[in-house]
């Protein structure tokens, strides 16, 4: 019997230990760790999340189309211009979700050929959201 329960801890243990951690990295990105010493991005959950699905007769938001945006290149259709050479994607594949925009700024929710995405507007400078515009990271 003590057999029995030996070799069952050893059965669990070694179970348990040959199991995939997952960790969080300091830029809060997720990795699983493996038990043969190597790892990966874990995807899972960011592809299910990011993804988005259009129903039929979707309408985008109305946006500000005025002359005084339009001189700025501050328009939808110029980000839609800078996604499209940005990420290399037709601008028929880029539709805008929501939109929260004023003259010095905006907040865009754009599906770029079935991925959800979120951009910022500030002045007439577009970016992804989280992306550093200035670059001004230490190496």
């Amino acid at each position: 019997m003590k057999r029995i329960f030996i070799l069952g801890v050893l059965l669990v243990s070694t179970y348990t230990f040959a199991q995939n951690k997952t960790a969080t990295t300091e830029d809060g990105k997720k990795v699983i760790l493996k038990s043969d010493k190597t790892w990966e991005y874990d995807e899972s959950k960011k592809e299910a999340k990011n993804t988005c699905v259009i129903e039929t007769g979707f309408k985008e938001p109305k946006y500000n189309t005025s002359s005084s945006w339009k001189k700025m290149g501050s328009t939808v259709d110029d980000l839609k211009k800078h996604i499209s050479v940005d990420m290399e994607v037709k601008q028929d594949k880029i539709i805008l979700l929501e939109v929260s925009e004023q003259l010095g700024n905006g907040v865009y929710i754009v599906c770029v050929d079935g991925q959800k995405m979120k951009w910022r507007r500030t002045g007439s400078i577009f970016r992804k959201d989280g992306e550093d515009v200035l670059n001004m990271k230490n190496e």
